[in-house]
């Protein structure tokens, strides 16, 4: 493939970017200043070259402005405008070049190192990247068995449909109130057959039939039943579904 820069050059090539970025980038950010503007301390190069007893050489100061704004900060945003073309240059370059120019002091040797290092290097990226995706298919695996098993759960649950008398719900009943689907309020908030809590009740759509489940009807609170069932197991009702061997 070929380069835009020989490889002994290529150091060189960065440095000179470098400066040259620094100097363009001082005569745009600086133009109201002057590298001589005849104020105080500044020497008069046009007086010194026509003496006839002095050689003519040309000597310039800087101007005290200037050097306090370097002083301040100046120097190092010149710095970093500099770094940052240099940078943008780097990256303007393909990976060839790019090794071309930061390879271009070392030894053949030196160089057949760095190349194996960095495919090495790329080799690792790629086997980071398929891993990734292995992790992501086996999370997803997860996810979705999880959700057969919950779609398992509520295919096995009772339904409404089917609750005729001497269902699992009126046993559940016997057992909780003595069958008694329109039991009042006890303290705690309890009521109904299935001794509904009001606020389960209404979190799970209760109280478009009755205020309380007390005040529902069988089938109602059935229904109602099958919802927690579903999110909560026969764990909602842990004495008596114990008791019935439902878990």
């Amino acid at each position: 493939m070929t380069t835009t820069s020989t490889p002994r050059t290529g150091r060189r090539t960065v440095h000179a970017v470098a400066v040259g970025a620094v100097a363009l980038t001082a005569a745009v950010a600086l133009p109201a200043f002057a590298i001589d503007r005849g104020g105080d301390g500044a020497v008069d190069v046009q007086a010194a070259a026509a003496s006839a007893e002095l050689p003519t050489t040309t000597t310039s100061t800087i101007d005290p402005q200037v050097a306090a704004w370097l002083d301040e900060g100046g120097e190092q945003w010149l710095q970093e405008q500099a770094l940052q073309g240099v940078t943008a240059w780097i990256e303007s370059l393909t990976p060839e070049q790019r090794f071309e120019v930061l390879a271009a002091d070392l030894s053949p040797e030196e160089r057949e190192v760095a190349r194996a290092y960095l495919a090495e290097q790329d080799r690792l990226t790629l086997q980071h990247f398929f891993d990734g995706l292995t992790a992501q298919a086996e999370a997803q695996r997860q996810a979705e068995a999880a959700k057969a098993r919950a779609a398992q759960s509520r295919a096995a649950a009772p339904s409404a449909s089917g609750a005729a008398s001497g269902s699992v719900w009126d046993r559940l009943a016997q057992c909780e109130t003595g069958g008694n689907w329109s039991h009042p309020t006890v303290s705690g908030g309890f009521s109904g057959g299935l001794m509904f809590h009001s606020a389960t009740w209404n979190a799970n759509g209760g109280q478009r039939y009755a205020a309380t489940a007390s005040g529902a009807t069988r089938e109602q609170q059935i229904e109602i039943a099958e919802r927690v069932l579903a999110q909560a197991g026969w764990g909602a009702w842990p004495g008596c579904s114990k008791k019935l061997g439902l878990r």
